[in-house]
């Protein structure tokens, strides 16, 4: 019986998949012992803490599976718990395995719960970061994981140094890394926010997306997007807050610096016992008021239906621009330009109070800009002095003009 070259081929395909095949698994099947031994044997003893599990297994299809993982504080369990989950993967990559390399393509924790502390400006897991390999590269670009997530996961962050608490609840976390050599990230991660701050409980259920890109000297861009909603702190309340960001150059000189902000808040209350908000607002509401030639409308309750602003740096120049405020007092559009190398800047603003209306540009040199239409001496350095601090402001954070402001 003649055996065709066809079949031959094959036959040799098959065979050399099988004893590859089989290599592989060994191969996994190795790394994957060693990582239990590890876990099992030694982890405790580097760790400085207890660790405790119900059980520990392989699987050829998930690798490493670990249920009900414990991590004590320091020393051991009688301080309390540092980190559990319920149920730990940790899959090596089979690709770096057959090149002796050991990377991860997955690790991935269901409802995990993690209990940090600070105390006089360090945190209580230093001594874990002490134990990460030395290298001469950072974290960012030694990272050997494809894929980190967390699952119904649970954060408790405790600062004594300032008294306050952070409790992240029902939280998703995925961090993707996209590059074996470089410090390439994604983060999708969401859930509810609670702290106290001031004696009154602040909540509010965010989402972020973000990418981030690392070189050898730290973050170089990055690019994302915020979402909070139903915030709540004491009696305020705002329905939603969208933030956009993108950030190029972030360690390049100021001049080649590339960046794009845009913010929006939609229905924000703040019931009229808020009398410390409620007085700064009457305080700037005096000033248009004032330059309407109307008096002042008394305030009880604040309602904001709509606010958006965007930033922009690109060319030593910075604008906040798109500014729009809607109340159930105020109606605001306004922008503001400062051009760093010729050092003058634009801004203008329109104000609806009631049936007053306010329409205003000032433009020229900083530091004596033309303000339209013509005012009292008076009313004239109450503006100048106010848009004078806003772009202090701007300037300290991003000094454009190349003069230090303080």
């Amino acid at each position: 019986m003649k055996i065709s070259r066809l079949r031959l081929v094959l036959a040799a395909l098959l065979l050399a998949s099988l004893v590859g095949g089989g290599f592989a698994y060994f191969k996994y099947k190795k790394i994957s012992n060693y990582l239990i031994g590890q876990i099992t044997g030694q982890a405790a003893k580097k760790l400085g803490r207890q660790v405790r599990f119900k059980s520990i297994s392989f699987s050829p299809l998930d690798g490493i599976v670990i249920k009900d993982a414990c991590v004590s504080r320091r020393p051991d369990f009688s301080k309390g718990n540092f980190f559990c989950a319920a149920r730990t993967v940790i899959r090596p990559q089979l690709s770096a395995l057959l090149r002796n390399r050991v990377y991860f393509s997955k690790i991935a924790f269901e409802d995990p719960v993690l209990k940090v502390r600070e105390k006089n400006g360090v945190w209580d897991f230093a001594d874990l970061l002490a134990l990460l390999p030395k290298t001469d590269k950072d974290l960012y670009l030694t990272w050997n994981a494809n894929e980190l997530t967390m699952t119904g996961g649970a954060l408790e962050a405790d600062l004594e140094t300032s008294g306050l608490s952070l409790a992240l609840e029902n939280a998703d976390i995925s961090l993707s890394h996209y590059s074996s050599f470089g410090g390439n990230y994604g983060l999708k991660a969401g859930g509810t926010v609670k702290t106290a701050a001031g004696g009154k409980l602040l909540s509010a259920d965010v989402k972020i997306e973000a990418d981030a890109n690392f070189d050898y000297a730290g973050l170089s861009s990055t690019k994302g997007t915020f979402t909070a909603a139903n915030s709540a702190y004491g009696a305020i309340t705002l329905d939603a807050l969208n933030a956009d960001w993108s950030l190029f150059n972030l360690r390049r000189p100021l001049a080649e610096k590339n960046y794009s902000i845009a913010l929006s808040a939609e229905k924000l209350l703040v019931p009229g016992q808020e009398n410390s908000l409620r007085d700064s607002v009457a305080k700037g509401l005096k000033l248009f008021s004032a330059a309407m030639g109307k008096p002042t409308p008394a305030i009880e309750d604040i309602e904001m239906s709509r606010f958006t602003a965007a930033f922009r740096l690109k060319d030593s120049t910075l604008s906040v621009h798109d500014i729009l405020l809607r109340t159930n007092f105020l109606d605001l559009d306004a922008s503001l330009s400062i051009n760093g190398p010729q050092k003058k800047a634009d801004a203008g603003l329109k104000a609806e109070i009631g049936h007053s209306e306010l329409a205003m540009s000032a433009s020229g040199p900083m530091s004596d800009p033309e303000i339209k239409p013509l005012l009292s001496s008076a009313l004239s350095a109450e503006f100048k002095s106010a848009l004078e601090n806003i772009e202090n402001s701007l300037l300290k954070l991003f000094p454009v003009t190349g003069e230090p402001h303080v």
